[in-house]
């Protein structure tokens, strides 16, 4: 039996056809009101999918009703509650310090340094008064963030120790990093890396803002670098590197994020031991062959891939780059109608008269998009002319009105 740790943001993935030889002995732990699709033997929800305890005790319970032979999870939150499981039964697959590594961007930036990979300053911190002190040591801005976050969540740049305060009470936990804020271009590489050799190695840069552009609600994505530019093995080399610096696991997909400073130089901004979120995983699909998440799965459970058929379509394929489009403070008044030219892969998140006013939009990450979609060329040029022309079109396409306004049509 395979047990799946189904995070709710991974709700209606298609597990029964990725791992179709176990459809119909597949466990699932999540969260009350999700549905996890057809396939699963069993399912068990928990109130809270935050809650480590609640999701492992779930998950132990399921294992000592059935024989358990491997653990998946696709989603950040899940990385080490699997690695924990798979230690307790016995189980292939990641194990705890391994997984702890690619989490704790502490600890991830200590093992990368002691590697040789470049990194920032950083520190732990557990109170506002590291962070000055911090502050004090390394002059200029800073990025403080939550040790084990995902997806910008929690992340703050300060410019002025003036701001330190406005954290104090998120940094008592000791669960937070301080580190020197880098300036240059971001790029990411998503890689597999299975029994020990490297399968697949994707560069890619992202577009002006990056991962923290929804702060000003800028849409963005990233592009596939071309095989030629020279930024290409530099990335794929560090990559290496890096993972090699890390905790060995049998199979690793990760999702690294570097820096490229005007210099030149490459320095780590983390790693996440799992495929990249919305969108990336549709840029890898066309890239590898098939959802990156599908590949992970089937490896994770032990299943057969063809990984000389993902390498060849890895070289075959042209550039490929995504973009997402962020919410506003507001309530959605209208939809695209259709998608813009040049798109594949078009997908409209949102739902008309959704609200993302006050708090949600507030604690907005940086993958919520309202819409995602994807374009390809041969060359680097075309593919980023045809991203601004698709991303000015999508925009329009949407409208807003203010948080809190009555809705459209409603009586007065």
């Amino acid at each position: 039996m395979i047990l799946v740790l189904l995070s709710p943001r991974n709700a209606g993935l298609p597990f029964a056809e990725w791992l179709r030889e176990k459809s119909g002995r597949l466990l699932a732990v999540t969260a009350e009101g999700v549905d996890p699709g057809p396939g699963f033997a069993e399912v068990e929800r928990v109130p809270d999918y935050t809650d480590d305890a609640a999701v492992l005790d779930a998950a132990r319970r399921m294992a000592g009703r059935h024989a358990v032979t491997r653990v998946l999870a696709l989603a950040e939150v899940d990385v080490e509650r699997a690695a924990a499981l798979r230690a307790e039964l016995g189980l292939p697959g990641q194990l705890p310090e391994s997984a702890r590594a690619y989490r704790d961007k502490v600890l991830m930036k200590e093992l990368a340094a002691e590697g040789g990979v470049a990194v920032p300053p950083f520190a732990a911190v557990a109170s506002a008064a590291d962070v000055e002190a911090f502050m004090a040591a390394h002059p200029g801005p800073v990025v403080v963030k939550p040790r084990g976050g995902s997806g910008s969540t929690g992340v703050a740049v300060l410019h002025d120790p003036a701001r330190i305060p406005e954290l104090a009470d998120r940094l008592t936990a000791g669960d937070h990093e301080v580190e020197g804020y880098v300036t240059g271009r971001m790029c990411h590489v998503d890689a597999l890396h299975v029994g020990g050799e490297p399968v697949v190695c994707v560069p890619s840069v992202y577009t002006d803002g990056g991962c923290l552009s929804h702060w000003t609600d800028s849409g963005n994505g990233s592009w596939t670098l071309p095989a030629d530019d020279p930024l290409y093995e530099r990335l794929v080399a560090e990559t290496w590197k890096l993972v090699g610096a890390l905790p060995a696991a049998p199979a690793l997909f990760v999702h690294a994020e570097f820096f490229v400073t005007d210099a030149g130089g490459i320095v780590l901004c983390e790693i996440a031991g799992r495929v990249g979120g919305t969108p990336i995983p549709a840029m890898l699909e066309a890239l590898l062959g098939l959802d990156p998440r599908h590949l992970w799965a089937r490896i994770e459970c032990g299943l057969p891939v063809d990984l000389d058929a993902v390498r060849a379509h890895a070289a075959a394929a042209p550039l490929v780059a995504n973009f997402g489009l962020p919410p506003r403070d507001g309530r959605i008044v209208r939809l695209p109608v259709e998608a813009p030219a040049g798109t594949r892969e078009f997908t409209v998140l949102a739902r008309l008269g959704e609200d993302w006013g006050g708090a949600r939009y507030a604690g907005r990450k940086s993958g919520d998009f309202i819409a995602t979609w994807l374009v390809e060329a041969q060359d680097a040029g075309e593919l980023l002319a045809l991203l601004d022309k698709t991303g000015a079109a999508a925009e329009a396409a949407f409208g807003w009105e203010p948080a809190g306004a009555e809705p459209e049509g409603a009586s007065r």
